[in-house]
Formats: structure tokens, sequence, C-alpha cells
């Protein structure tokens, strides 16, 4: 059956073909503006799905290039710190003056080691304000905390110290309360005042201290015969025994609860050991964020230098990050967290056995000694110091404690030296995962780039041949129709 041609319908028929081509011709022109094989998920569903896969892992291996970057920038700060610290820890082992005292602590450079002593002090605070550098505004060897300081320097604390303050307000709440406090801390607090004033106040000032006359410590004094000849229990200004408290010298009334070994009311300690109440008179000790670095592994401090060490900082450099109970798999992440004490040795102390002096003289000394190598720097320079500016010898024990020293500091310095080899095996490590991940993204960027864009050529060609087709749609409407376009498009 032959359809019915009428101009109504051929009018619709041309109006359908003519939008369609003016469409294709929209769509092919789009095509040339944007560059991309489509606009929406419903153009291509199966294309889109795929290039939405591909961008999503590209954003994540740009992202781990971004982090891996950034670490391989500070990894490789650290190792130049290290390499720089290097520097200060050889020039030592190859100083003429400490060569000698290696070799035999005698020699014609002795005079020269209080010089040695000053340079290895200052060898050692140079060493920590390398350590101390920073990343941008982060602390590179601060491990997890980057935004504080990692090492100081700080007055040694004595142990055994009592706050004063403190003290008193125990005692205070004792005496409103009594037995709020046990005999053993009421005895611990009272020992924390060395005078006892007027009254029966505990005081440590001495001004206010009561004044008592001074007592004869001979052991041959017989105090229960204080008539008896020979019997004089006190001593004058001049040292000498006298029988009449009014002949003898006055001192303060010393706290019989005070421990003058552990020194309990002296905040802090000099080099030597002794005590003072001056932070400029302490011996400086090294602490990492807040704690000494000697601490020993049993006490607080020594619990904290251990979790530090134990601190990590995970971040995901493209190594299949993955968790198992809510942990990252170590093997899957980067740590990033750079512990400086690590580097320099560890935290603690440990016990040498050396042998001192020569020939027939020689014998084996045991000397505890810190294993970081900054505190046994600082420490041999104190010691050579306290030489004497003469002949250059040691006083007391020093000449011990230093040969241990040294033999401690040579060690360290072989550690110091290998610990820095690692740092630079995980700098070349980074490296080189930025090769890969750069690869990666690449690769990736290609794929869905080859997949949404079009070839430039093509497209033009697309949209030259679209719109050939709506300019002849047009002409075949204007020689066909027997109205004129115009009418045409007022009848549309």
């Amino acid at each position: 059956m032959i359809p019915r041609m009428t101009t109504v319908g051929t009018l619709k028929n041309y109006r359908y073909d003519l939008n369609r081509s003016n469409n294709t011709m929209s769509k092919a022109m789009n095509t040339v503006m944007t560059g991309r094989a489509f606009n929406s998920y419903a153009e291509d569903p199966a294309i889109a799905t795929r290039c939405f896969q591909l961008r999503r892992s590209y954003q994540r291996a740009a992202s781990q290039l971004t982090v891996n970057d950034s670490l391989y920038r500070k990894y490789n700060q650290a190792w130049s710190a290290l390499e720089e610290g290097s520097q200060d820890i050889y020039s030592i082992s190859n100083d003429p003056v400490f060569g000698s005292l290696i070799r035999g602590l005698n020699g014609a450079d002795a005079s020269g080691r209080n010089a040695l002593g000053q340079s290895l002090e200052a060898k050692a605070k140079n060493l920590v304000q390398i350590m101390n550098g920073r990343h941008g505004e982060n602390y590179v060897f601060s491990g997890a905390d980057t935004l504080n300081v990692p090492f100081t320097w700080e007055p040694r604390e004595n142990p055994d110290y009592i706050d004063p303050a403190i003290a008193q307000a125990k005692l205070d709440e004792e005496a409103a309360n009594p037995g709020t406090l046990t005999p053993e801390e009421v005895e611990k607090y009272q020992g924390a005042f060395q005078y006892v004033a007027a009254g029966g106040k505990l005081t440590n000032n001495v001004e206010e201290a009561e004044t008592v006359a001074k007592v004869n410590t001979d052991p041959n004094i017989d105090f229960t015969q204080p008539s008896a000849v020979g019997n004089e229990w006190y001593l004058n200004e001049k040292g000498e025994p006298v029988v009449d408290a009014a002949d003898a010298q006055l001192i303060p009334r010393e706290n019989p609860a005070y421990d003058k070994e552990k020194n309990t009311a002296f905040q802090y300690l000099t080099s030597n050991g002794e005590p003072t109440n001056k932070a400029s008179e302490a011996q400086t000790v090294l602490c990492y964020r807040g704690v000494p670095v000697d601490a020993n592994p049993d006490t607080e401090d020594g619990k904290k230098l251990a979790y530090f060490l134990g601190e990590t900082k995970n971040l995901d450099v493209g190594l299949g990050h993955k968790e198992k109970d809510s942990e990252a798999v170590s093997s899957t992440v980067f740590n990033s967290a750079l512990q400086g004490i690590y580097y320099l040795g560890g935290t603690g102390t440990k016990e040498i056995t050396v042998t001192v002096g020569e020939g027939a003289d020689a014998r084996e000394v045991t000397r505890e000694v810190p294993n970081n190598i900054v505190s046994v720097i600082s420490r041999m320079g104190e010691i050579l110091q306290r030489c004497s500016n003469e002949d250059g010898s040691f006083s007391g024990e020093d000449e011990e404690e230093f040969i241990a020293l040294a033999h401690q500091f040579e060690d360290q310095k072989d550690l110091y030296i290998q610990r820095r080899a690692e740092l630079d095996t995980e700098t070349g490590f980074l490296r080189d995962n930025s090769l890969i991940l750069t690869d990666t993204a690449e690769s990736l960027s290609q794929q869905f780039l080859a997949m949404e864009d079009v070839d430039p050529a093509a497209a033009i060609t697309d949209y030259m041949y679209a719109r050939y087709c709506y300019d002849a749609a047009l002409k075949v409407g204007n020689s066909v129709l027997s109205q004129s376009l115009m009418d045409y498009m007022n009848f549309a």
C-alpha cells in the first residue's frame, strides 16, 4: 500500500530531519569546543565508568606522589644534617690533643686540654643546633611531635629534691589533721629543710635559723662526764676545743631529719655532683622533648623516652596501604617520624670497663657512661675544662671517667655513621619511589585522557560534515517546497 503524501506530512518529515541535522551539527560543534568524547554519564555509561575508576586511581597516585616528594625533601634535609654533624665528630677524632689523651693521657699536648674541653662543649651544642633543624614549619628530628623543638639543654635536676612549698603544705595538713601522713612521710617532708628556726620552725634560710654552739665531734669525747678533764664539748671559731659553750663558735641549728647525702633541699647538681639552687651553676644535661636523654629505662623518664622511640607517623606513599585490627600494616605504609635521639645513639647509660694506667700500675675500672654521643662529648668537655691549667693533670677520678667516655665515644661514633647510612638508604628509597609514582600517574592520565578526549582533526572533520548536511537540508527545503523559506519557518 502506497502511503498518502500530503503537504502537512511532508512538512513534518522535513522539520524532523532538519532538527536532527541541527542537533548533529550542535553536538559536533560542542565536541570541537570541549575536546571531550562525552559530557555526561548518560552519553556513554561504560566509558564514563571506566574513566571514573582511572581518575580515582590517578588522584590517589597523585596524592601519594605529593606526600612522597615532601617526605623525600624532609629525609634529604635530615641526611644533610647528619652529614654536617659527622664533620664535627670526625674533627674530634682527628684532634691531636684528643689523640694524645687516647694514647696515654700524657704528652706535649697536655696543656691544651682546657682548650679542647671548651671546643668539645661547643661541638656538642652545635650538634644539638643541627638536630633542631626545620623542614618548613616542622622540626625534622622531633618524631611524631613536629611542632615542638626536639632537643634542649636543661639544668641537671637533683632526683632527691623535695619542693619546700609542697613539703610545708603537707606538714601543715598533718598538723591540722594528725594521721594524714605516715611517720615515714613526715620524716621525708621534714627532710626538705636544712635548718631549724626559733620555735621549731623548719627553714632553708640560714639567716632565719636559730644559732647553737658548735659541738666537738671528736669520738673520744665522753658526753656523760661534762666535768671530766679533756671533755671539751665545743669548738671555737679557730676549731679549737673549748669547755664553755659561751666560747664556742655559733652555727645555724641543723635539722636532724635533713639528709646531707641526698641534699633534698637543693634543686640542681653541678658537674661535680655538688648541690646548688642556682640554675646557672648547675650542670647542663641534654633533654629530648623535655626528658633527660640519659634517664635509665626503669625510671619514669626512661619510660617516656621508650615511648618516644616507639612512636610512628604512618603515611601512604603507594606501598599498598592495608589495615589489620584497625592498625596499619607496617610493610604497607612509610613511617615519617624521625626520632633524633635514635640517630644520636639512643637513651640511658651503660657500664663500661676500661684499663687505666700502664704496666704494674694498670688497673681495670668500671664506669657508667651515656649512650648518647652528644652527652658523651659534652661530659668529656666538662672533665677537660677541670684539668690543671699548668700541666693538664686530671682532678680526682676524672681520669678514669674520661677514659671510659673516650672509649664510648669511639663506639658511638661508629653507631652514628651506621645510622646515618640507614637514613641514606631510606632517602634513596623515597627518591626511587617518586619515579615509580610519577610513571604510574602519567600512565593513568594517558589512559583516561585517551577515552575522554577526541582527536581535534577528526572532531573538526565531523563538525564540517554535519554543517554541510545541515546546509544541504536547508537548500533542499528551499528548492523543493512550494512555500518560501520564510513561509515555512512561519508555518513551523
